[in-house]
């Protein structure tokens, strides 16, 4: 198995803290190691992914959106954002040209 890299934005990294406990977050990043492409891919975001994942006594429905952006050839995760899904249904049309930019600078497409 490919050893793969989390790196976190500092918004990201604020969020999760109160999304998720540390035995949660371990589980959550080991599922996407193993799974690096289970999230859904988001349009006009230059190849980002949302995963939803299930906060303990919610389940998925109720639980957290996660966006990232898997590059293979690196071996590298970059987890984007995070937000309970009564916040945000869909990311609006500015949150993607935002994430556009941020792949674009990662020599995304």
């Amino acid at each position: 198995m490919k050893l793969l890299q989390f790196i976190e934005t500092s918004i990201f990294q604020k969020k999760i803290d109160t999304l998720l406990s540390h035995d949660e977050y371990l589980s959550f990043q080991e599922y996407l190691r193993q799974n690096p492409e289970a999230g859904a891919t988001i349009s006009a975001t230059g190849g980002c992914r949302k995963i939803r994942w299930a906060i303990q006594g919610k389940g998925k429905s109720g639980g957290i959106r996660v966006i990232y952006y898997y590059i293979n050839t690196k071996g590298e995760i970059y987890l984007l954002l995070a937000y309970p899904k009564n916040e945000c249904e869909n990311l609006s049309d500015e949150q993607k040209a935002q994430l556009r930019k941020v792949i674009s600078a990662l020599g995304g497409t």
